[in-house]
């Protein structure tokens, strides 16, 4: 059985250097659920995989760490052993989400959800990745990427080791394929430069974690708050720290002079004056937060002419989801670049055929859903009708939260 507990580093599998002398027929760049998904499911079909990422395991990152129903499945199909209910260890079960905007309030059932931190889930996927064959090497940063063409082409990632913060000697990785897991701040070198699209408007990610006695949050609650400036939302982890994720309108940043503050308007703003509201308020505006880029953006999935660069994950495209959907998005865009490599005799075209599909049926979805919430008072309608007649919204809760049905967990 896999379990998610982990706080030990998770170590190399070899030198800088032994990995130079070996032709990979796939190299991962970026250990994140996106890479490991990839890594794991290659590995087991007896590829030579290789797993780099920029820092080791375990590290912390941006992100609202909600497992929305694709997530939980395909962690499932991963060799995670469901527990009771459909549910994994060490996850903290997600069965509502509050959302809060204009001092106006719903709670709404939240399908087969859950969290758990970046720290726990992507260490133990580097870990599962392992066990399949895989080789992991953290520290090496990945600075850009050289197509060879020919009957047999390759690839060529120039690299540097890293040393903590501290950058360090050159290396050059060959493989017959790469695939860039590099998330949303994807800094790689690639053939003719393929620049990546970021929308108009596109807000930016924002989180931080909080000590567990900071906030008194129920357990299985999401907590949504909705303001002009952007959303935030706040959730406990395996922990007991709270985990605060927000998407923020660039103007709003510059406007409320920092990253804290602008949150925190959000939230009191959302709360309409609320004891609560202000109270929280004020203990996130003294916070310290991480940012990412900016959000919703879109770029090719297939790099240079030989089909042999594929983007996966954040790096491949991203629309700012409301409650966490990034991490099943991830996770199923590992799946699909395995099965175009492994099944397809044309697995450049497969892959982007598949990963086109997938995010129509997702992005569109989301993108609705973003614009939206651009108008707190429309939210805060929706809300008043949802509380009103709640049996004609709740079924259609899974459409808002990007989560289907699960074991054990009906609406009602």
């Amino acid at each position: 059985m896999i379990t998610t507990a982990s706080g030990a580093r998770v170590p190399a599998t070899m030198l800088p250097e032994e990995a130079a002398d070996v032709l990979w027929q796939t190299v991962v760049v970026g250990g994140g659920p996106a890479g490991a998904a990839v890594a794991i499911r290659l590995a087991r079909e007896g590829q030579r995989v290789l797993l780099v990422d920029r820092q080791s395991m375990p590290r912390s990152k941006v992100c609202g760490c909600c497992l929305s129903s694709t997530a939980l499945a395909e962690l499932c199909a991963l060799g995670f052993s469901p527990q009771e209910n459909g549910r994994i260890a060490g996850e903290v079960p997600l069965t509502r989400v509050r959302v809060v905007a204009d001092a106006h309030e719903v709670t709404l059932p939240m399908p087969w959800s859950g969290t758990l931190s970046r720290e726990a889930l992507d260490s133990q996927l580097v870990q599962v990745a392992r066990a399949a064959g895989a080789r992991w090497l953290p520290w090496i940063d990945v600075t850009g990427v050289e197509e060879h063409p020919g009957a047999k082409p390759r690839v060529t990632l120039a690299c540097r080791q890293q040393h903590g913060e501290a950058r360090g000697a050159g290396v050059l990785l060959q493989a017959e394929t790469v695939v860039l897991a590099t998330g949303l701040s994807d800094h790689v070198r690639v053939p003719g430069g393929t620049p990546r699209a970021i929308d108009r408007g596109s807000r930016i990610g924002v989180g931080t974690t909080l000590s567990p006695e900071s906030v008194d949050l129920p357990v299985g609650e999401l907590l949504m708050a909705v303001g002009r400036g952007g959303y935030c939302g706040i959730v406990l982890l395996e922990d007991q720290r709270v985990d605060v994720a927000a998407a923020v309108d660039r103007q709003a940043l510059a406007a409320a002079g920092g990253v804290a503050e602008a949150v925190a308007a959000i939230l009191q703003e959302a709360a309409g004056g609320a004891a609560w509201g202000n109270r929280l308020g004020e203990i996130l505006s003294r916070a310290t937060f991480q940012a990412t880029p900016p959000l919703t953006r879109s770029a090719a999935v297939v790099v240079g002419a030989s089909g042999s660069i594929l983007r996966v994950g954040d790096a491949a495209g991203y629309v700012e989801p409301f409650t966490g959907e990034g991490m099943g998005w991830a996770l199923a865009g590992g799946r699909l670049v395995a099965d175009a490599l492994l099944t397809q005799s044309s697995p450049a075209e497969a892959y982007r055929r598949s990963h086109a599909a997938f995010a129509r049926r997702h992005h569109r979805r989301c993108r609705r859903i973003a614009a939206a919430l651009r108008h707190p008072r429309l939210v805060a309608s929706a809300i008043r009708f949802a509380a009103s007649a709640p049996w004609m919204v709740r079924p259609l809760v899974p459409l808002l939260v990007g989560s289907r049905l699960g074991p054990g967990t009906p609406v009602a």
